[in-house]
C-alpha cells in the first residue's frame, strides 16, 4: 500500500498532526485512538535503531510507531504487509529492534497486515 494520510488533531499523540507512510498505518492510527488500553502514541518519535545489513552495510531502522498503553508497557510498532515479511532486509531490523528494545525494556511487534 502507497496511500498516505494525515490525521489531524488526535487525542492520544502530544502532536496536533500526525502523518502515515500507508493506509496500513493510517487504519493503525485510528486503531491506537479508539482502543482503550492505549494511553498515547506517537510515529514522531525520532527513535533510529543502526543495524547492519545481509552484505554488511551500515543503516538506520525508524520504526513506525512508539505506542504506551495504560498499564505503562511500552511497544515499538512496525507495520508491514505480508509480502515483505520474508525478506532478508525485515529480517534484519526486527532481529536488531528486539535486541534494542530488550536493552531498554521495551517490547518490539511486528503487525503483518493482508
Amino acid at each position: 500500500m502507497t496511500k498516505t494520510g494525515r490525521l489531524d488533531n488526535p487525542k492520544k499523540s502530544p502532536y496536533s498532526l500526525e502523518y502515515s507512510d500507508s493506509s496500513w498505518e493510517f487504519e493503525y492510527m485510528e486503531e491506537l485512538e479508539s482502543d482503550d488500553t492505549i494511553a498515547k502514541w506517537t510515529k514522531n518519535h525520532g527513535i533510529r535503531i543502526p543495524y547492519f545489513t545481509d552484505d554488511n552495510k551500515f543503516k538506520t531502522y525508524n520504526p513506525d510507531f512508539l505506542v504506551e498503553k495504560t498499564d505503562g508497557e511500552i511497544e515499538l510498532i512496525e507495520i508491514k504487509g505480508k509480502h515483505l515479511l520474508k525478506n532478508p532486509n525485515t529480517t534484519r531490523k526486527k532481529e536488531f529492534a528486539e535486541k534494542w528494545c530488550d536493552a531498554r525494556g521495551i517490547k518490539y511487534r511486528l503487525i503483518s497486515r493482508y
